[in-house]
């Protein structure tokens, strides 16, 4: 009976240990790493900071692997109508819809104001970048003609548009993030020096034209 006892009493000291332990992760992830049939990318989460919206942006959402895989059908049965012009592409630079197995995506997902879940996907054919280049930040580049696009996917209507190929002039070169400038605080030089009276051409009032 003792041994019984003892052995239900260390069964849940341990328990108890385990718990104080255990800590559940809260931090969400960043980027998740997608792969299907004829692709392979990057899908980053809601909160990954981006500089750039689509038309009535409302928000952002996370992508599931299965509408990741659905923006992916919708684009590749669709990529060459929309492309039928192939601007930016031929001779030294590839039609992209004939090269779609050589692009690694990047994804990111927004909401408009009708609640249209709308996939924005990019396109890299590229094989210095590496996994961990990729993974880390959406990349911009500016030349490289169809070795770079990028194309937006409404997974609500089913439409593929807004297709955007890199012009071909010059050397690729990857573009920096564009930072988002800050408030505008305007103070006088001289906080103790009284404030002028702009020349407008408004007439003012004497009331108008003190200033404290």
């Amino acid at each position: 009976m003792k041994r019984v006892l003892l052995s239900l009493i260390i069964t849940l000291f341990g328990m108890f240990v385990y718990a104080q332990e255990h800590v559940e992760p809260t931090e969400k992830w960043k980027v998740a790493e997608v792969w299907g049939n004829n692709y392979h990318g990057w899908a980053f989460h809601q909160d990954h900071e981006v500089d750039f919206t689509v038309e009535n942006q409302d928000g952002r959402f996370t992508l599931t692997d299965e509408e990741v895989a659905d923006a992916e059908y919708l684009i590749q049965k669709k990529i060459a109508y929309v492309n039928r012009d192939h601007y930016n592409q031929g001779g030294m630079c590839p039609i992209i819809d004939e090269h779609m197995r050589k692009y690694r995506r990047q994804y990111v997902g927004f909401t408009n104001d009708r609640g249209d879940h709308i996939v924005w996907a990019n396109f890299l054919w590229d094989d210095k970048l590496t996994d961990e280049k990729l993974a880390s930040d959406i990349l911009f580049t500016k030349g490289g003609c169809g070795h770079f696009w990028h194309i937006k996917c409404n997974l609500t209507t089913r439409k593929v548009y807004g297709l955007e190929v890199n012009g071909g002039e010059g050397e690729v070169q990857y573009l920096p993030r564009v930072k988002k400038a800050g408030p505008r605080i305007s103070r006088p030089k001289d906080r103790g020096k009284k404030q002028k009276i702009r020349k407008t051409g408004i007439i003012h009032s004497p009331e108008e034209k003190v200033f404290n």
